[in-house]
Parts: C-alpha cells; structure tokens; sequence
C-alpha cells in the first residue's frame, strides 16, 4: 500500500510537470487577452485568482508529492541550493537592515524562485525517459503554437485591437506572439532553441530552425546578442554540418517573409512602416549607438538605473536599499524615487542593476555564485548537457543585462528543467534510459 501511495506521488508530480510545461508559457496569454479577460467579475474572481497563481498552486501540490514520495529524505540540499540559500538569507538581512516590508521581500523571492523549485523536485524524483519525453513534448508543442502565432504576426496577419496597443510606441513593428512583451518572446526562444539542440535526435534538430525567423521580428537587441554568445558556446554541440543545415534553413525562411512583406505586402503595421506608428523598428538596431539614444537612455533608461546602481555602491555598498524595494515584483519606495527624481512605477530592466540596488554587492556576489555553480554542474555532467548549459547559462547572463530575466517564468522554467537534467545526466542517466532510482538534488 506505501509503495503504491509513493508511486501515485511521483507520477502525480510529473503530470503537474506536464502541466506546468504548457501552462507557464501561455499564463499571461490566457489572463490578459484569452478568455479570463472576459469574464464577468462577479463569476470570475475565484477562477482569476487560481489561475494567476497556478504556478504557486502547482508548485506547492508538486513539493507534497516529493515529500510523499521520499519523505524528509527528498529535501538534502546541494551545491546550487545552498547558493539559492545564501542569496535569500542575504536579501533577508538587506530588508531586516533597511526596515523594509516583508510582503515584498516575499514576492521578490517568490518572481525569482518559484520555477526553481520545478526543477529542485524535479531533481530528486524517480525518473522515466518516457514521462520526461511526455513533459517535453508539452513543451515543444507550446512552442509550436507559439512560433505558430509568431509567424502569423511577422506575416502580417490582422491582430486583435489589444495587441495592436501593446505594441505601439517603442514597441511598434515588433511581435511579441503569446508572451507579454517582444523581448520575453526573444528571451524564451532562445532558451528554447539551445534545448531543443539537447533533446531533439538529429532527425528532428532542423526544426528549431523555425526559431530564427520569430527571433528576428522581435527585433531584441538582448534577445540577439544572448543567441549569439550561446551559439558560439554551444558550437561544439552538434557537428558543424548540422549546424549549417539548422542556421542555413533558418536564414531562408526569414529571407522569405522578408520578401514576401516587401513584395506584396501593404505598408504592415508589423515593419513598422505604418505613419501612425512612429519609428521603423529597423532603428532599434542601426541605432542603438546614436547619440539621441544614448542620451535617452541616461535620462531615463538602463544608462539611468545603472547611475543609480553605483551610486547605491558608494552609499550602500554591502545591503542595498532592500529587497523588493526596486522595480520587477514591486515597484520603488517613495524615499528611492525622491532621492533620484523618478517615477514609482520605474521598471529597473536589468536584473543585475535591481539586485544591486536591493541587496548592495553581498547580494550581487551571491546572485553570481548561483551562476557559477550551475556553470560548474553543466561542465561537471559532461556530454552534449556541458555544452548546452554552457550556452544557456552564458546566454541568461548576456540577457539578463538588460531583462529581468530571473523573474519572467516562461523563461527560467526550462532553464531549471536543463539544470535537473544536468544532475541526472552526472548519476549516469540519459535520454532514452529508464531509471527509477532517487536523485537527491540539482547540484
């Protein structure tokens, strides 16, 4: 009866895996422009709640099915737990010091690790290639849809009036598909590419070629440059040929739409070419180096918050200001948006410049400790994983210079998915290998 009421965890646990591979992606799709938008408020209160905090729901449904599962024995920490570890207790001491709120303490640790704990149990289950295939699969066919809607916005396709808005002002002529901005969608694609190298058997590689055009037409400059640093790590993960043929076919299909836009297109409201949209998003690039854009950006850009940053160096080297206390999760005190002129509702755009600002350089040198950790796992595993962790993780920190990356769950859960793989593959489990034998960690 005990072995039968521990089997019925696990695989309730990767079901919820499952679950969460197709729901995480598409969460602010569904809430915001899907069919929860529009529903009433008096019927729909309770199902709006339950769905913006599936995760969390999820997540603590997942943690009882590992205690279930292997009691107290499930819970050891390793290397990149107790990382994670260090950077709570330090962004704890930072709102302790500072007298700063609890609840934002709490949300700012719950953005940043609540799909990380996907991956702490995903660690420590028994595991079986076949419902590991079933969890990616859900994956890849989320990623299919949105690729899919993703072309569909590149090609022009007429677009609901709330999608249209989103993308207006600095964002017109980009797509951002069903994610919630362009740069989100880059930064998942991204992830999802170097992935699905890892997974995918050669046959079906060519496929992630798909990524490329959707990655072009959201015209992210981070997006662009964390594909091309995680390119140039990842290089000796397939042979070069396959890689030609992958890239090679990539380059056609977003040849293709080019010239089919500028061949028998109007003037798209997706180019950017529209009068009533403002800049070509074709600027973003060719400019980014302009004058006018640097000055922007010192005004009230990333060049501002990174001015701030420093300066939280010099006046609060160690602590910061305190955790939650700086755009992602919340939004900034009134004593921080006095002191530098700036508005409340200031999003900080860059990962490293909010926990910085937060949590002074113990919380900065801590956050980098994670990553070197997860570099050392990836390395440590060996095989075709050394190498794609290698890829994503040099890739999230190109990123995350310019995103916050650390908080969007569409990205960070198949980055933590790779981490658990990364610890199975060091137990000598693989792709199409069955093992039922426990896991005690990430790393």
């Amino acid at each position: 009866m005990a072995t039968d009421f521990r089997r019925g965890a696990v695989r309730l646990a990767w079901i919820i895996v499952t679950v969460l591979a197709i729901y995480i992606p598409l969460r602010f799709f569904l809430i915001d422009y899907g069919p929860l938008a529009f529903t009433p408020v008096h019927l729909g209160r309770v199902a709006s709640l339950a769905f913006r905090f599936g995760t969390d729901i999820l997540v603590v449904v997942l943690v009882a099915c590992l205690w279930a599962a292997k009691g107290i024995k499930g819970f050891r920490f390793q290397w990149i737990d107790y990382t994670v570890l260090l950077f709570v207790l330090v962004s704890f001491l930072s709102m302790v010091v500072n007298h700063t709120s609890f609840l934002r303490f709490g949300a700012t640790m719950r953005g940043l690790f609540v799909v990380y704990v996907v991956g702490f149990v995903m660690a420590r289950l028994p595991v079986d290639a076949v419902w590991l295939r079933r969890a990616m699969w859900a994956s890849g066919v989320t990623l299919g849809l949105i690729l899919f809607v993703g072309f569909l916005q590149a090609l022009g396709w007429p677009e609901p009036k709330a999608w249209i808005e989103a993308l207006t002002g600095i964002n017109a002529g980009r797509i951002m598909s069903l994610l919630e901005n362009p740069n989100t969608l880059a930064s998942y694609l991204v992830i999802m590419f170097f992935l699905g190298i890892l997974v995918l058997p050669e046959k079906h590689r060519p496929w992630m070629a798909a990524i490329l055009p959707v990655l072009y037409y959201t015209f992210s400059r981070s997006g662009w440059l964390g594909f091309v640093v995680g390119l140039i790590a990842a290089w000796r993960l397939l042979p070069w040929r396959q890689w030609a043929k992958i890239l090679g076919i990539g380059a056609i299909i977003t040849a293709l739409i080019v010239v089919v836009n500028l061949t028998f297109g109007p003037p798209l409201a997706h180019l950017g070419f529209g009068e009533h949209l403002g800049a070509n998003p074709f600027n973003r690039v060719t400019k980014t180096l302009s004058q006018r854009e640097i000055g922007n950006s010192m005004f009230n850009g990333r060049l501002f918050i990174l001015k701030i940053a420093l300066n939280t160096v010099k006046e609060r080297p160690l602590l910061g200001y305190g955790s939650g206390t700086f755009g992602g999760g919340g939004t900034v005190v009134k004593d921080l948006a006095k002191r530098y002129h700036m508005p409340t509702d200031m999003y900080s755009d860059s990962q490293y410049n909010r926990i910085i600002i937060e949590t002074g350089l113990l919380g900065f040198l801590s956050f980098g400790l994670i990553h070197l950790v997860l570099l050392w796992k990836s390395w440590k595993a060996g095989g075709k994983i050394r190498y794609a962790g290698l890829a994503l993780i040099l890739a999230i920190v190109v990123m995350d210079a310019f995103n916050n990356l650390w908080e969007l769950q569409q990205v960070m859960f198949p980055f933590w998915m790779l981490a658990a793989l990364s610890y199975l593959r060091r137990d000598g489990w693989s792709l199409g290998e069955r093992s039922e034998s426990s896991k005690p960690g990430i790393g």
